[in-house]
């Protein structure tokens, strides 16, 4: 705890109550306790103008001036879907608003900055907070064309959206502020050395800086971006900033390590990077994963087969969880790529995906257990499972399978492998529309001999009872299966009269044992019990074997069979009653 308060400091808890207004999350109210907040909440959801309402748990970390936020409860109306899951919550204008040059720094506008200029950044392998804080960064920004004006352009139409102002306004203020901030950041620089740092010596020139009594930040950023100025990979990069760490470092210097730190693990390009190959999004995702725990996993080596000093650091650091914006990065990158409409592999294949969201889910189990609750990667993956299957894609899969038996097994394979009940209430459709009993006798070749169908549809009533489908559908189907199983048992075997009372008995008791809970079960539990109670049934059975041994031995047998059967009650069996 010493060790998280010194890296980490004061941490504090609140809660926020967001609604949805056509497809705009607002701020409604905040609290430090959830009790405060669920009764609004349930009250809420209840006005005709809103959407949607969801609570957020948004833990402040004072000393690292960052906030992260995560849903903990999401309740939308019929009907609604989000543009974007991920979209921050507005204080009643857009979040990445700026009035001063200074505002660019704020966390949200330095996402927007990293969305903005993200094939820039990834091309020289620098990031916003160096362009914000070093001149050599934000003069080479501002020198590429005309990629900053068109950027800013961008910018103003999402900010004026849904208000008053006009695009072409709030462009000539955006670009008043970028040009005000770049003239400040250059006098400020000119005749003013960059500070030397070299590894293992951010806390002296912290102490150093401090002591000359004005903020220390803005220095540490510009010195630390000039250290690393050259980088020309990512992983370079990570490794030179985290040689800057030594054990004596307070969270004044961990800020500027872990912000850094966290806008390089904001780039997709970073991560494959860190994988060192060119690797399926499911192999990034399965990396972030383990760097979140602080596992290097299949992180690049060097040609020594050991891995950088740097990078050896942030996984030990992010094991400890004193990285909190890194961190923070990991999980956001991990919901982004859930949500992306790029698929996981080469090509978008319903089976494939559906099979890297189950090993998604199990690696979070056995890697990173914390974030299993986690509401909106659960969320995510189920989203991402349900906007898997539409009808095209379905009919693409449903055409790999022949006959109506493969395509049920094959609908019940994906049923199985979809996370989260909405995936498997859009399959269940697919699924009814090929349980009809004579489709599937006759696919079976079964219709000369149809009792030999009983034991396929027992055994399809069983995976459907427990494949988690919504309970009408559920229920509607196996209906339909235990009405066929019920008129075969009938008609097959109790009323088919070319075959003698104990055969048809001994063909219940071998061929109904494996019936469903449902009409036809009882049927054959009735009729095999109405005939032990007749004492001839087993003598006249008996006396189709010629030797006391073959009756003997049969009679045991009966009796095994009856039990195993579990079709009639085990005082009615004559070995079990004995």
């Amino acid at each position: 705890m010493e060790r998280q308060q010194q890296l980490v400091g004061t941490v504090k808890t609140a809660f926020e109550l967001h609604s949805l207004h056509n497809d705009q999350w607002l701020l409604v109210k905040e609290g430090p306790d959830l009790r405060q907040i669920e009764p609004a909440a349930a009250l809420l959801i209840d006005r005709k103008e809103v959407d949607g309402v969801r609570i957020v748990r948004r833990r402040d970390y004072l000393d690292h001036d960052f906030k992260s936020h995560i849903t903990v409860r999401k309740r939308l109306r019929p009907g609604v879907a989000e543009t974007d899951p991920l979209q921050i919550a507005n204080p009643g204008r857009d979040a990445s608003w700026c009035d001063k040059p200074e505002d660019f720094t704020g966390d949200v506008q330095r996402q927007v900055i990293r969305g903005l200029f993200a094939r820039y950044l990834d091309d020289v392998r620098v990031t916003p907070l160096e362009v914000l804080y070093y001149e050599v960064a934000a003069r080479a920004l501002d020198n590429a064309g005309t990629l900053v004006q068109g950027a800013l352009q961008r910018l103003a139409s999402q900010q004026v959206r849904g208000s008053q102002q006009s695009a072409v306004s709030r462009m000539k203020e955006l670009m008043a502020m970028v040009d005000d901030g770049l003239s400040r950041l250059l006098a400020k620089a000119k005749g003013n050395p960059v500070p030397a740092l070299a590894p293992g010596g951010l806390k002296a020139l912290s102490d150093k800086l401090a002591a000359g009594g004005a903020d220390p930040i803005p220095g540490l950023y510009r010195a630390t971006a000039a250290y690393l100025a050259g980088c020309k990979t990512w992983m370079e990069k990570l490794d030179r900033l985290f040689r800057l760490f030594s054990p004596e470092l307070t969270v004044r210097e961990m800020r500027i390590i872990d912000s850094i730190a966290a806008e390089i693990m904001g780039s997709s390009l970073a991560l494959r990077e860190l994988v060192g190959k060119e690797a399926d999004r499911i192999e990034l995702v399965l990396n972030a994963i383990n760097l979140y725990v602080g596992k290097l996993g299949k992180v690049e080596m060097d040609a020594a087969g050991s891995h950088l000093p740097g990078v050896i650091t942030l996984s030990e650091l992010l094991a400890q969880g004193v990285l909190p914006r890194t961190l923070a990065e990991l999980r956001l990158g991990l919901l982004r790529h859930l949500h992306a409409r790029l698929p996981f592999h080469g090509e978008r294949n319903i089976q494939d995906e559906l099979r890297a969201l189950v090993r998604i889910q199990d690696h979070l189990k056995v890697t990173a257990p914390t974030l299993v609750n986690d509401e909106e990667i659960q969320e995510a993956i189920a989203l991402r499972a349900d906007k898997l299957i539409q009808p095209e894609g379905m009919s693409d899969v449903m055409a790999l399978a022949r006959g109506t038996y493969s395509k049920i097994n094959l609908i019940l394979s994906l049923v199985n492998m979809a996370p989260g009940r909405q995936a498997k209430a859009k399959l269940a459709p697919y699924l009814r529309s090929l349980i009809v009993p004579d489709d599937i006798v006759w696919d079976m070749g079964c219709q000369n001999r149809r009792m030999d169908i009983i034991q396929p549809l027992s055994e399809l009533s069983d995976r459907i009872q427990n494949a988690g489908l919504p309970e009408t559908s559920k229920r509607e189907m196996l209906d339909i299966l235990d009405s066929a199983l019920f008129e075969t048992v009938r008609t097959e075997i109790v009323g088919n009269q070319a075959m003698g009372f104990a055969d048809r008995m001994l063909a219940l008791i071998n061929t109904c044992g494996g019936l469903p809970e449902g009409r036809a079960r009882t049927f054959a539990s009735e009729t095999l019990t109405t005939a032990l109670r007749r004492p001839e049934f087993i003598l006249n059975y008996l006396e189709r074997f010629e030797s006391a041994t073959e009756r003997r031995d049969n009679y045991f047998k009966l009796c095994e069979n009856l039990a195993a059967s579990r079709l009639v009650p085990p005082a009615l069996i004559p070995h079990a009653a004995a």
